[in-house]
């Protein structure tokens, strides 16, 4: 298979000599393949139906090139799809903020008009999804039921339904990690809403680049990327898997549920494994228009999960901190300080910020990630044993 006969690789092509990060471009690609599709497709699960559609952020910092990525290439490419598509069917893109009334708002409207359920949100900063304030209370709904492809609605002020059946939206989408964690809840932590989301990020930097470096033939490159999204528009059926393929996706399965120990992951199987063959559907277009999901987009679909796994870290650490992780840090700075400090004086250096029950459970996650060592040591004129805790 040529260059040229993979769309995505061909995607990646006319994206490159610039230096921000590939990875950035792979996924833009995949987001961009997934909005043309729509419901037009799907893979038949026996007892429900998985589209391909996909909710992807990527995190990084505002000198990252992710805006560049997003804006002069992913929705520049769309929009240029939509020029070159006579026949009228556009991809229904939103690429300014909208809080999630109006997006149900402006889909029904959609829907009433041109029997539309489907739409991609594109923005270089997606704040605004995550802000659970104001008219943005059932954010959550919305995001759960448009990545699930389920029915939406919403009762206006004046008591009249605004409802799309089997609503589906596509992400693509940045931000920074700052800007993520001010905005994100502990309601949005805990909702089915952050598993569905693919957060991106990379370590790497590229080559300095004081002029982009685009590759020859880049203007003719993009044209015919467009247009192939449009094909993708025209395709429609079920998926089936290939040779193998299905047996692949079982041991797949299997090994991953019984290579994770904690039950909550263990749980997450199904979660992953969705994103896994919706990957998976994905590469199969950018391929082929067969409909038929083989082995090697499967691997693709694996690897690509991996590497934005193996780069999680990132999140994990600014993004996922929560106040409860604040404070920790807090009360292990408190305790760095002295080297090493009894229980009773460090109750009374943080009684005034730290309630007894939240101190138990901080001192518990120090001492169970290998931070901080707690003993019980016997000092001289005293009844009982005294608690230590010590910096490791």
């Amino acid at each position: 298979m040529s260059r040229q006969d993979d769309w995505l690789e061909e995607y990646l092509l006319c994206t490159s000599g610039h230096e921000t990060p590939e990875l950035y471009s792979k996924w833009v690609g995949i987001g961009l393949i997934a909005s043309a599709l729509k419901q037009n497709v799907w893979l038949d699960m026996n007892t429900f139906e998985l589209y391909p559609n996909v909710f992807i952020v990527i995190v990084d910092s505002p000198s990252s090139g992710k805006s560049h990525v997003i804006n002069n290439f992913g929705l520049k490419l769309l929009l240029k799809a939509d020029e070159l598509d006579y026949d009228g069917v556009p991809i229904n893109i939103y690429d300014q903020k909208i809080n999630s009334a109006a997006l149900i708002k402006s889909m029904s409207e959609l829907y009433k008009k041109k029997k539309e359920n489907c739409a991609v949100v594109i923005a270089e900063e997606l704040g605004f999804f995550t802000d659970m304030g104001g008219e943005n209370t059932n954010l959550t709904k919305v995001l759960i039921r448009t990545y699930d492809n389920s029915n939406l609605g919403n009762e206006t002020i004046a008591r009249a339904l605004e409802s799309v059946p089997k609503a589906q939206l596509n992400i693509i989408g940045g931000t920074t990690a700052d800007s993520l964690k001010r905005s994100i809840s502990k309601e949005f932590l805990g909702s089915g809403a952050l598993s569905r989301i693919i957060f991106v990020h990379s370590e790497e930097i590229g080559e300095p680049m004081p002029f982009p470096e685009p590759p020859e033939g880049n203007k003719q490159r993009f044209h015919r990327l467009a247009k192939k999204l449009n094909e993708f528009k025209n395709l429609k059926g079920e998926f089936t898997f290939g040779k193998n393929a299905a047996k692949w996706y079982a041991d797949w399965y299997i090994r991953y549920f019984k290579g994770v120990q904690d039950k909550e992951d263990k749980k997450m199987t199904k979660r992953v494994a969705g994103k896994l063959l919706k990957l998976a559907m994905i590469f199969s277009v950018a391929r082929s228009d067969s409909l038929s999901i083989e082995i090697p987009d499967l691997v693709s679909a694996v690897k690509m999960l991996n590497e934005v796994q193996n780069n999680y870290h990132f999140i994990d650490r600014n993004l996922m901190k929560n106040e409860f992780g604040d404070r920790t840090q807090k009360l292990y700075d408190e305790i760095r300080k002295s080297k090493k400090i009894k229980h009773s004086d460090l109750m009374r250096k943080t009684y005034h910020w730290m309630p007894k029950k939240e101190l138990e459970d901080c001192i518990a996650t120090l001492v169970d990630s290998d931070m901080i060592t707690a003993e019980f040591l016997q000092t001289r004129g005293a009844k009982k044993k005294t608690k230590i805790y010590q910096v490791i």
